[in-house]
């Protein structure tokens, strides 16, 4: 009976604390909300702490036989106290995601509750201690009564957990020494269990909650593997079917961190004050605000005046037009600016002023750049020409219009063909080549300049080849002269199309001059080069230059080329070169790469198209 009654009271217990808890935190929190909710007050969004107090277990256990004597279950005649209270200690960890749910993690991990055994009667022993711990761990949610930032925060919880037991090494031993209860070693067990109950929170400081906890746990029988029958007289054993409650009462600490701080909206700034009673207000605006000298600007007013109100204008503090609107003209003006002053007065009214101001630009003549792409160019190449230009107040700028130191300028685009160069000069030369553009408007004109480098090319000198020799009173370009101009004056056409050749013609003293065989034996050779049908080559007669020099040698030394027996030549045309006045009877033969110097023996040479070659076609 006695027993019985501590069992009740336990519970009751338990009920008091947590129904005390509830009210006490409802009540509180009603005053504590209204001055702390959570759209008025900063909070944190994780805690963690840690708690202790005091811990209970009662069975409920079924027996199958008529003889046991309940040593564990709850709320049995036979012992109500299967385990005896004792102390618990753990730690736990909150988020508070939500304004009235968070989330809770909590393990009990030590807690002292020794077991209490009854052998069966008759036996002296009346009662067998043995040591036994638990622990629990809980996860699940906190349901708040009060929003985050409350001081107090009421709660109840419920949820899944995880309950383990263990004997101590004293009671296994114990167990095993004591055979008379016939007891085997004892084990540990754990299991599934469902946890609830609830508590209150308090707020201690800004970064600690004092907290008191009142928890209920619902789980199956813990029997540690001892025999679920009794064996006789003074045998311990423990039902092995039914439940167990148990309830835990404690006090914790907790830490917060992870605030959130409530972004509070500051008022707006007041109204400026309306204007006393019996005061104008006057604003003025002008269209547009700049302007260059000769346009005009209006300036109009707004203002609470009535009607019958004198107006009085002001430029730069002198009194002028006492119109409603002003219009400012700028003729005359210097470019600056401008105060426009208004002075409002009417009966029964305060004295009312206003201002704005006003520029007038300055003319700007026009001005800018120039520039040239390619800035680099040979001689003959062209470049283009950019020009940029602005001005202030007097009309559009107009196209530049661009010249050059030397040269030639068509509308954007400079033309280097023309610039002179150094004749003496046979390397490489270039020369700068200003170029300046002018640009107008209405009133008056800027220039800007540029330059250009323009390049020439080193002169190549010319290649001299083989003199054609022809026998004595002739002009006929014979098989060896052709081998000259068929087979190494070709090489060099080939690889220099653009160049030109220049061919020299010379007689010897007693030959017929009526004949003018200088100039035919020089046309002769043009034509082997250039007829382009049978042997002769197709090179362009008009880069062709012919010279006759008559018996004047021209001070170019003698090149011979004799063929001797290696070339079968037609009768009459073979030249020995045992022949010493041969020399004199000769044809001079040049290649001029292009852009190359003309030989000096080439005189006033003409170009072979101009003296008829083509009429000679392909000589035999």
């Amino acid at each position: 009976m006695k027993n019985k009654m501590r069992s009740s009271g336990i519970l009751a217990l338990a009920g008091a604390l947590l129904c005390s808890c509830s009210f006490s935190g409802m009540a509180q929190t009603t005053s504590g909300a209204k001055a702390h909710s959570s759209d008025d007050r900063d909070w944190y969004k994780y805690s963690i702490g840690v708690y202790g107090g005091v811990q209970f277990w009662k069975n409920e256990s079924r027996s199958n036989s008529s003889e046991s004597v309940l040593v564990a279950p709850l709320f049995t005649v036979a012992n109500p106290d299967s385990f005896a209270p004792g102390g618990a200690v753990g730690i736990r960890a909150n988020q508070d995601f939500l304004n009235y749910i968070g989330v809770e993690e909590a393990w009990t991990f030590y807690a002292v509750n020794n077991l209490r055994l009854n052998p069966v009667q008759p036996y002296p022993t009346q009662s067998v201690g043995l040591g036994a711990r638990n622990g629990q761990v809980y996860i699940g949610p906190l349901f708040y009564l009060t929003p985050r930032g409350s001081r107090v925060r009421p709660f109840f919880t419920i949820g899944p957990a995880f309950q383990y037991w263990w004997p101590t090494q004293d009671a296994r031993a114990q167990a095993i020494s004591s055979a008379v209860y016939g007891m085997p070693r004892l084990q540990s067990r754990n299991g599934a269990a469902l946890a609830f109950g609830g508590g209150i929170k308090f707020h201690l400081s800004e970064r600690f909650d004092i907290r008191t906890d009142a928890r209920g746990t619902f789980t199956t029988n813990t029997h540690f593997d001892v025999t679920a029958e009794p064996g006789g007289a003074g045998s311990l054993y423990i039902p092995q079917k039914g439940s167990q409650l148990g309830l835990q009462a404690t006090v914790g600490l907790d830490w917060k961190w992870h605030k959130n701080a409530v972004e509070v909206t500051p008022p707006p700034p007041p109204p400026p004050p309306p204007p006393a009673p019996g005061s104008i207000g006057v604003s003025l605006s002008a269209s547009p605000t700049s302007v260059c000298p000769g346009d005009t600007i209006q300036v109009t007013a707004s203002s609470n005046a009535p009607d019958s109100a004198s107006y009085q204008w002001t430029i730069n503090g002198e009194s002028t037009s006492q119109a409603k609107t002003l219009v400012f003209g700028t003729s005359g003006r210097d470019a600056g600016t401008y105060n426009i002053g208004l002075t409002l007065s009417a009966p029964g009214f305060n004295t009312g002023t206003g201002s704005t101001s006003v520029t007038v630009r300055p003319y700007v003549a026009p001005h800018g750049t120039a520039s040239v792409s390619p800035g680099e160019v040979y001689v003959g190449e062209t470049s283009t020409i950019s020009t940029n230009f602005t001005n202030a107040c007097d009309g559009p700028v107009q196209p530049a219009i661009c010249t050059a130191s030397e040269g030639s300028v068509s509308g954007t685009t400079y033309n280097s063909t023309g610039v002179q160069f150094d004749a003496s000069i046979s390397g490489d030369q270039q020369k700068n080549v200003t170029i300046t553009c002018t640009a107008k408007d209405d009133r008056s004109s800027g220039t800007a300049t540029t330059s250009i480098v323009v390049k020439k090319r080193a002169n190549l000198q010319a290649v001299r080849l083989p003199d054609i020799v022809f026998a004595r009173n002739n002009a006929r370009v014979n098989n060896c002269g052709k081998r000259v101009l068929l087979e190494e004056l070709k090489t060099y056409l080939d690889k220099d199309p653009t160049g030109r050749v220049v061919f020299v013609g010379h007689i010897d003293r007693g030959e017929l001059k009526k004949l003018r065989l200088d100039d035919h034996r020089a046309l002769n050779a043009a034509a082997i080069i250039s007829a382009g049908s049978g042997i002769c080559l197709n090179f362009n007669a008009s880069q062709i230059m012919v010279q006759a020099s008559g018996e004047d040698q021209g001070g170019a030394d003698f090149k011979p080329y004799f063929c001797e027996a290696s070339v079968q030549e037609r009768g009459g045309s073979r030249v020995s070169s045992a022949d010493s006045r041969a020399q004199y009877r000769r044809v001079e033969v040049w290649f001029v790469p292009t852009n190359g110097i003309m030989p000096p023996s080439a005189g006033n040479a003409k170009d072979a198209s101009s003296l008829g070659v083509s009429k000679l076609g392909c000589p035999r």
